[in-house]
């Protein structure tokens, strides 16, 4: 027999003694549990009908008996109107009711707009505006824009490096390499200065930094022949210009219209009053206009406009001219130029086209701008030649022409052709900046070359094309 501590019945035998010593007789306890059970409730048992599951064939597939499975609902489920289970139980479930499925009539588009949505139905999900106007954006972007006007099949406009273009004739050629020629000898500082004695130009130029200074007693930067073009500006009034660009481009480098205010409108001005030719041209701004008529301008482009124009002042002929012209197509005003703006554009001939921009904006926004623009000035140019004329008369060669485009501080040169093949631009010479005065002197002295050119040589081209007796 084993020890106490190692029979493993040992326990149960003490446990059960001491229950049955405390426990009352048989006879207490069946009496005390019979009166117990009396005393409660015997529960009612609810019988659920059983659910016809034929009933809902129609609409749905055959509920199986793998209800118990917890599974997604397809999507004619939903529509069907069949509710989801709330519990895994296998007790199959009855229908959640639902609202019928609206149906599309066949005849209506696909994407039709959803009806107006009323006070206790939800707002039906659409493309917002902002997403609309998104997507048109991202079309209209200027590298979209610049590949419609390279693909345009009547008259591509492209813009190419000055050493990777193939001339379309020696002439034309001759006129674009003549041009940068010149234009690139001020933008190197060569003879951009003219006064008098040393002594009167070093005082005019104590108050500018050292710096600037220096670069302005390089020999070859002054002008040694007589002034043909031009005065030289006084050096205070370069200073204040400079100092409002300084202001402007100080942290988020100032909006594209404080920039016109205080820095380029100022500047072009400024070399318009020191020119020669300031009594035979003038300054506006176009910043406002519009394209007129809209079928100058290529229908898959926005009618973009540009900023500044230097116009010919009229003269006899022009006058004389202008009371004959025809109204524009479409309208009832007449106008020498693509626009119908202010009095002054509509009778003083274009000839140098300016766009501007703040110095964050990139140099691609700018191209399509100048494109766009002065495609539309050139077929207004066009509808000028051939009016009065015969179908078969054919315009004479266009010039060589430059126009500017200006970027904050920076100031670049581009020079257009116009043949058959299309509209050339070459890009780019930087002619100066507003950053120092010796800089903006290199501007003024490019802005004076221009308006001689303007008056010079666009001028009698112009007067060529309103005369009816040149063909």
């Amino acid at each position: 027999m084993l020890p106490y501590h190692l029979n493993p019945t040992y326990g149960r035998h003490i446990a059960r003694s001491r229950i049955a010593s405390a426990m009352p007789s048989d006879v207490r306890l069946s009496s005390d549990i019979s009166r117990w059970l009396d005393a409660v409730a015997s529960p009612t048992t609810t019988v659920l009908p059983p659910i016809n599951v034929d009933a809902h064939s129609d609409n749905h597939n055959h509920i199986g008996t793998h209800a118990a499975t917890k599974k997604r609902l397809r999507s004619e489920d939903i529509d069907s109107g069949i509710g989801v289970s709330p519990n895994d139980s296998d007790e199959p479930t009855t229908p959640t009711p639902r609202p019928p499925k609206r149906q599309r009539n066949a005849d209506e588009p696909h994407f039709s707009a959803p009806p107006s949505p009323s006070r206790t139905s939800r707002s039906t999900p659409s493309i917002s505006s902002h997403s609309v106007s998104s997507i048109a954006s991202r079309n209209s972007s200027p590298v979209k824009q610049l590949q419609t006007l390279a693909d345009d099949v009547e008259c591509p406009v492209t813009f190419r490096d000055f050493d990777n273009v193939q001339a379309l004739d020696t002439e034309e050629d001759g006129e674009v390499s003549r041009m940068q020629r010149i234009v690139r000898r001020f933008a190197d500082g060569i003879g951009i200065l003219e006064y008098e004695t040393d002594a009167t130009f070093q005082a005019a130029i104590a108050d500018i930094p050292i710096s600037d200074q220096e670069r302005m007693l390089y020999p070859w930067a002054r002008r040694t022949d007589s002034p043909e073009m031009g005065v030289m500006p006084p050096i205070t009034d370069l200073s204040a210009i400079k100092h409002s660009a300084w202001e402007l481009n100080t942290g988020g480098g100032g909006s594209e219209d404080e920039w016109n205010t205080e820095v380029h409108y100022p500047l072009l001005k400024l070399a318009l009053c020191t020119s020669v030719y300031s009594k035979s041209l003038c300054l506006h701004s176009v910043k406002s206009a519009k394209v007129a008529p809209l079928s100058l301008a290529k229908q898959t482009l926005p009618k973009r406009v540009v900023d500044y124009v230097f116009c010919l002042k009229p003269d006899t002929t022009i006058d004389t001219a202008f009371r004959s012209l025809k109204p524009l197509p479409g309208g009832v005003n007449k106008s020498w130029n693509h626009v119908l703006h202010t009095e002054g554009v509509r009778k003083n001939p274009i000839v140098i086209n300016i766009e501007t921009k703040n110095p964050m904006s990139s140099w691609a926004e700018g191209k399509p701008q100048i494109g766009i623009w002065t495609d539309a000035w050139l077929r207004r140019c066009e509808l000028l030649w051939q009016e009065g004329r015969d179908t078969d008369a054919r315009l004479s060669a266009w010039p060589v022409i430059p126009v500017l485009i200006v970027q904050g501080h920076e100031w670049h040169l581009l020079i257009a052709t116009k043949s058959d093949q299309g509209l050339v631009f070459r890009e780019q010479i930087p002619i100066g900046s507003t950053r120092n005065c010796f800089d903006m002197l290199k501007i003024v002295a490019t802005l004076h070359w221009l308006l001689q050119w303007a008056e010079t040589t666009w001028r009698p081209w112009f007067l060529s094309l309103i005369d009816k007796e040149v063909d």
